[in-house]
């Protein structure tokens, strides 16, 4: 299968949008292909920017209110009338909260809900525990009928959002407060179940999903100064996630690191890891969130203390390399 290949080319020093925005303006584009798309609220549409579809279609946005279990009940019973809701709350309010709804009224019946996830993991900073999440892609990923996938950048965000309204049946999509450059162009076309190679390298595998494939980008910069070569994958699509990368990219690497803003327990590492398990059995260290709840902090400050930097990653690759001579050498 031939890949296509994409790498950043925006500088540090441009200002660049939070991802917010973009989900913002892409509520109003995809509101005007779509009239029977339907945007509820559970009163966070200021914080989401979801304020621009209110002001673009009135007579489609929904207040809910701070009642997220009914605000699913809802987006089923107007998904079975033949709209498209869209369901808008933080990502710690839809994945644990309204669990049992989403699950029952939702995932079950495959209902054509699109169910947007904000202000997840590390960039939540100062929220504290209440409003901070991690444990969703883990929650989402396990629930039969559901899509999941984590956008890495303000394009491919919007491209995600296009493709979920495209599918018929549940999506769960994850939109964080947070701004990096940007590694697509604007033509880009998100396809679940298929990932890309930002870069080429033979020792080891970088996998990234969401906003730390940027970081997985810098930790390969890193690394070709000591001679490493990594190869880059995102995998925005984490369910279903392309298997067939996974493999390819390993049977050449043998070995690699997964990085994800987000609890390493059931999330985008293990889903990795479930397939190489299967097929390609190799060294692997996941980067993220270990078994905790994230402290309130600022977001660098955050970053560092959970080792989720792009030298932490850089560290878990000398380890596994490290790690695939030890097993070489053995056999």
């Amino acid at each position: 299968m031939k890949r296509k290949y994409f790498m950043a080319t925006n500088s540090k020093k441009e200002v660049l949008a939070e991802m917010r925005d973009a989900f913002g303006q892409t509520l109003v584009d995809l509101g005007a292909e779509y009239e029977n798309m339907i945007f509820i609220d559970a009163d966070l549409h200021t914080s989401t920017k979801a304020s621009m579809f209110k002001k673009r279609f009135p007579d489609r946005f929904y207040q809910a209110g701070i009642a997220e279990q009914n605000m699913f009940g809802m987006a089923a019973g107007l998904a079975l009338e033949g709209f498209i809701p869209m369901p808008s709350t933080f990502a710690a309010f839809a994945s644990r909260r309204a669990l049992d709804q989403i699950a029952i009224s939702i995932a079950f019946p495959q209902l054509n809900v699109k169910i947007p996830g904000s202000y997840v993991g590390i960039p939540t900073s100062r929220a504290g525990g209440s409003h901070n999440c991690i444990e969703d892609i883990a929650i989402m990923r396990a629930m039969p009928n559901m899509l999941v996938a984590d956008p890495g950048t303000n394009i491919e965000l919007s491209a995600v959002m296009k493709a979920a309204l495209k599918h018929l049946g549940p999506v769960y999509f994850r939109v964080t407060r947070y701004a990096v450059p940007e590694l697509f162009d604007e033509d880009f076309e998100f396809e679940f179940g298929r990932g890309q190679i930002i870069s080429e390298g033979n020792d080891i595998t970088l996998f990234g999903t969401g906003i730390m494939t940027h970081h997985n980008v810098e930790a390969a910069g890193l690394l070709k100064k000591k001679g490493i070569g990594a190869e880059v994958i995102h995998l925005a699509s984490i369910k279903p996630i392309d298997e067939n990368l996974i493999i390819e990219s390993t049977l050449k690497t043998k070995c690699a690191v997964t990085s994800e803003n987000a609890s390493i327990n059931g999330g985008f590492g293990d889903a990795v890891l479930s397939v190489l398990g299967e097929q390609n059995p190799v060294p692997l260290k996941k980067i993220g969130v270990k078994d905790r709840f994230i402290e309130s902090g600022g977001i660098e400050e955050l970053f560092n203390h959970y080792q989720m930097q792009p030298a932490d990653i850089v560290l878990a690759a000398e380890e596994m390399i490290i790690k695939k001579a030890s097993i070489q050498t053995t056999v």
